[in-house]
């Protein structure tokens, strides 16, 4: 399952704007911000680099005045990481990942006064402002006087490219229906898997369950597409018992490596 997480990382730097192959990498470039986290390669499934093939890849990254950085999943090319470390490459971070398979999920999930909605290309764009004003809450603060343009354009062209979003709404009847409640949503799929992300659940609706089941609805989703695996990474350990109560499981970890 891991060479399928790296297939798909693979294939969205390929789909970046501007990106480059280089021996069993595939590099996803910024042209507009040397910020690290926006450059980095990621190996093909099962790569086993040549020294030759890790030179080219510092050369290429340098070329563009960009620092040298990967993020893959370690098992799924079990190669990479000591060949790194023998170029002088350093780990910036280890981080857990979760993956369920369809007869693993536990559904259906139904939460009192609670309303999914799955957005496809139908989409209003006042329902892609809900989700972007809820993940805006849950991850930066006060949304108030926030223009939401350009992060309802970025959500369309992500459900156009065959993603999904899922937003969660008090129902009609309740004290706050209609209001936004919980929001989170997954890219194209690419190599029988998708990443989930973004699940966020506004301060006053908390502790409700609201998270567990947009994750439920968002997996759902991506299982009715024909997936093989969805995958997600929990920012700490109650997130990750949040994942787990509706059948995912750690599964390996993510590695994010650089060269200073």
């Amino acid at each position: 399952m891991e060479s399928l997480i790296n297939a798909f990382l693979y294939g969205n730097a390929a789909n970046r704007r501007v990106h480059e192959a280089c021996g069993p990498f595939m590099i996803g470039f910024d042209a507009d911000n040397d910020l690290k986290f926006l450059n980095y390669a990621v190996p093909e499934p099962d790569a086993d680099p040549t020294p030759q093939d890790i030179s080219a890849l510092i050369a290429a990254f340098e070329a563009r005045g960009r620092m040298p950085r990967l993020e893959f999943a370690r098992k799924g090319a079990a190669l990479v990481e000591p060949a790194l470390l023998a170029a002088g490459f350093t780990v910036e971070q280890r981080l857990p990942f979760m993956l369920i398979v369809p007869a693993d999920l536990a559904w259906p999930l139904e939460v009192p006064g609670v309303a999914f909605h799955v957005l496809d290309d139908s989409a209003t764009d006042e329902e892609l402002h809900g989700v972007a004003l809820t993940q805006y809450e849950a991850f930066q603060g006060d949304p108030a006087g926030v223009d939401f343009g350009r992060e309802v354009e970025g959500l369309r062209g992500g459900i156009a490219r065959g993603g999904a979003a899922v937003l969660a709404c008090a129902a009609p009847g309740t004290p706050d229906a209609g209001a936004p409640m919980g929001a989170g949503n997954f890219g194209a799929p690419r190599a029988g898997t998708t990443e989930i992300g973004g699940i966020a659940v506004r301060e006053a609706f908390r502790r409700r369950g609201i998270g567990a089941a947009v994750t439920g609805v968002l997996s759902r989703a991506a299982f009715d597409l024909g997936l093989e695996c969805a995958w997600l990474s929990p920012a700490g350990p109650a997130q990750e018992r949040m994942y787990a109560s509706i059948g995912y499981r750690s599964s390996g970890e993510m590695v994010f490596i650089a060269k200073e």
